[in-house]
């Protein structure tokens, strides 16, 4: 009987551990986390990819954003509430949404997954939508894909930057990790269909960054120049021109097929550099306004202007262009730190925006948006570091430390289906209104006012935990099968 016992649990430990992987060093994640987290890390990437397999839809395999919305959908002609039959955001795949489960599959060693997203995606990019190409912001995951594609989702056909460009983040992490150039085409074509979209003009004929893209108005997207979306694109340039230069497989025969060269990217980069400094970033501030439309400076704050900037360009290269990201990073804790009450307990966090971007009279907790400005702060902590600047790179550490322990706390709290997360730290009634700003993007509602689980959030809690920069090569910290001699 000992036997048959000791057996049974042999067999249920190599299962548990069968995924149990450390794609960034160990000893370097750990400083960032908590003694719980630690000890509980490779138990939470089991979690994680469990989670994104609920969410993962058999009709075609699309990874669900949300599951059990509300029905009730809020009518702005007749400003009132309307119900419908089916939860408003459920079967909606976010292809932003993707992107994070892709890189949490890839954390959690398992790569076939993220391969299926990505070939999915391929497929889809180079079908034609109306005079474009690109992959829609949302596509329906109750719905089989036909010989004209997937069938959008709530969004239509808007195909913008960043969603397109967060894709190729996650293509870009899985080549140089695995060591495999399957999707290096796929990369380029992102990007050679990026460099096409409408740029930003200068007074003297030059480029700047480009705009979101297309699809359903208003606005004409192609007249909205989104920082978050820019820097995304800045991002995948910067990684991709590493590869180029820094791969031990022959992969500038892909470059040279496409007829797509580093000149390309140096061009696009400095385009988008210029752009930042002399128009974005905000001197008075010390951080970058949210973007630029057709009514000139759009000066509400962002969280993600900071807290993707600083790991994107990184705090090395701000430096050289002028920018202070650790004033930056002071910004962030002036105007986006909050707190919020879940059943009565306080949980500390940060917010998309400040009062003044929101113009209302509540604050909540983005912990997608807490979880990539942990990123931020692990980021800057080696940074400062490396500068000399020991007192704050202590300060980052212990602040990365204290928000990872606060997400740890409200997964705990809040106790949804694989300790994942839901969107915000507020949890709207069927005919409850909270915004992400002033007047744009409602809170997901939950039937009956539940807890939604959220894929972003949720994958930006296991990345933040694995202390990854998924903006970036940290070649000092991960192994990256592509650049190894």
């Amino acid at each position: 009987m000992k036997k048959i016992i000791f057996f049974v649990i042999t067999i249920l430990f190599v299962f548990s551990t069968a995924y149990c992987i450390d794609i960034v060093d160990k000893s370097y994640r750990e400083q960032f986390s908590t003694d719980t987290l630690n000890k509980d890390f490779y138990r939470h990437q089991m979690r994680t990819a469990s989670f994104y397999d609920r969410q993962t839809s058999s009709v075609n395999g699309l990874v669900e954003s949300f599951r059990g919305t509300s029905n009730y959908t809020y009518d702005l002609f007749t400003r009132s509430f309307i119900v419908g039959s089916k939860g408003v955001l459920d079967a909606q795949a976010f292809v932003y949404d993707s992107s994070i489960a892709s890189l949490s599959y890839i954390l959690s060693g398992q790569y076939k997954k993220a391969e299926k997203l990505f070939r999915l995606f391929q497929r889809e990019f180079a079908i034609s939508k109306g005079d474009n190409i690109g992959l829609c912001n949302v596509y329906r995951t109750d719905m089989q894909r036909t010989r004209f594609g997937l069938k959008p989702g709530i969004d239509g056909n808007r195909v913008h930057l960043g969603p397109n460009m967060w894709i190729a983040v996650a293509v870009l992490q899985y080549t140089a990790i695995t060591g495999k150039t399957d999707f290096v085409p796929f990369l380029i074509d992102m990007v050679k269909w990026a460099k096409e979209i409408k740029h930003y003009n200068f007074s003297d004929g030059k480029k700047g960054g480009p705009s979101m893209g297309y699809g359903w108005q208003p606005p004409d997207w192609s007249t909205v120049y989104s920082t978050e979306n820019v820097i995304d694109y800045y991002a995948v340039l910067r990684m991709l021109k590493y590869i180029y230069n820094n791969s031990n497989k022959d992969v500038k025969s892909y470059f040279e097929k496409a007829k797509y060269s580093l000149k390309d990217i140096d061009e696009e980069m400095s385009n988008i550099e210029r752009w930042l400094t002399k128009l974005i970033f905000d001197k008075k501030k010390k951080s970058f306004n949210m973007g630029y439309n057709a009514n000139g400076l759009d000066r509400t704050d962002a969280l993600d202007t900071v807290s993707w900037t600083i790991p994107a360009v990184t705090p090395k290269r701000l430096e050289e262009l002028g920018i202070n990201p650790f004033d930056m990073m002071q910004f962030a804790e002036d105007n986006y730190l909050v707190t919020d009450k879940i059943d009565d307990i306080e949980i500390k966090g940060y917010d998309f925006t400040n009062q003044q971007g929101r113009r209302k009279n509540y604050r909540m907790i983005w912990f997608e948006g807490t979880g990539f400005h942990i990123t931020a702060l692990q980021t800057m902590s080696q940074y400062a570091k490396k500068t000399g600047k020991k007192d704050l790179a202590q300060q980052y550490k212990n602040q990365a430390i204290e928000i990872l322990s606060n997400m740890e706390k409200a997964a705990n709290i809040i106790n949804l289906i694989d300790k994942s997360l839901p969107y915000t730290s507020k949890r709207p009634t069927d005919k409850q209104i909270f915004t992400t700003f002033a007047n744009e993007w409602e809170i997901p509602r939950g039937k009956n006012g539940t807890w939604v689980c959220s894929s972003s959030s949720t994958g930006w809690y296991l990345i933040a935990t694995s202390a990854f920069n998924p903006l970036d090569f940290d070649t000092e910290n991960v192994d990256y099968k592509l650049f190894n001699n």
